[in-house]
């Protein structure tokens, strides 16, 4: 049995019904570094309440760890405790959230994990995206990071949302095949409707009532 599959899948349904989407709208950004103390995320949340003004609130669900609930305006993102680092849930093409919340939370929590260590950042073991498509099945891809150095850098950020981008792009190009075929089997419905309704050429008379009826107005006639 997939254990893993399952509690992903759980994961991701229960994300998906906190934010509002369905379960393969949503995208995990999971950093891979050991985290002392889960202090650590409650010490994230609150600074990025007083620091940038973003409203949260601890979630119950099945999320796999401590889970909560990150707002700024319209964009919203989970945050998800690990021993194992830092996992931030959000909406695929929530472009609020990709481009304003999920930098300024990765931004704030490598500035806490810099003041924990005693230095300007610290090095990662790695970042992955995860996500569940539309038939269930789990995809995990590494995401190389191309700027090297803290991710108070936004060049840090720029895989994930490359990541996000592609994913988007190819359920676009779906979006847009389904619309195709949609039209065609529309126009294809039209034009036989057109068929039905559309009076065709009049009938000829069989060549024997003709003649019936010119026989007929040869007798009469004075």
């Amino acid at each position: 049995m997939d254990y893993r599959g399952d509690s992903f899948r759980r994961k991701f349904a229960d994300a998906a019904q906190l934010l509002g989407v369905p379960p393969e709208e949503i995208v995990s950004l999971k950093l891979r570094e050991n985290v002392a103390s889960y202090d650590e995320y409650r010490q994230l949340v609150e600074f990025l309440q007083h620091g940038a003004g973003v409203q949260w609130s601890e979630i119950q669900a099945d999320l796999q760890g401590r889970g909560y609930l990150l707002a700024d305006g319209s964009a919203r993102v989970i945050v998800v405790e690990h021993e194992s680092g830092l996992e931030v849930l959000y909406i695929a093409g929530s472009i609020a959230s990709l481009i304003g919340l999920v930098p300024v939370v990765l931004q704030g929590w490598r500035a806490l994990r810099g003041q924990f260590s005693g230095r300007h950042g610290v090095p990662d073991h790695g970042m992955e995206i995860r996500r569940i498509d539309d038939a269930g099945h789990l995809h995990e891809e590494p995401v190389h990071e191309r700027f090297p150095g803290s991710f108070l850098a936004m060049g840090s950020v720029i895989p994930a949302l490359e990541t996000t981008a592609r994913l988007i792009e190819a359920d676009l190009r779906t979006l847009n095949d389904q619309i195709r075929r949609l039209n065609s089997r529309v126009e294809a419905l039209e034009n036989e409707r057109q068929s039905l309704i559309t009076p065709g050429p009049k009938p000829k008379s069989p060549p024997a009532a003709r003649k019936r009826r010119t026989a007929t107005r040869t007798d009469t006639k004075p």
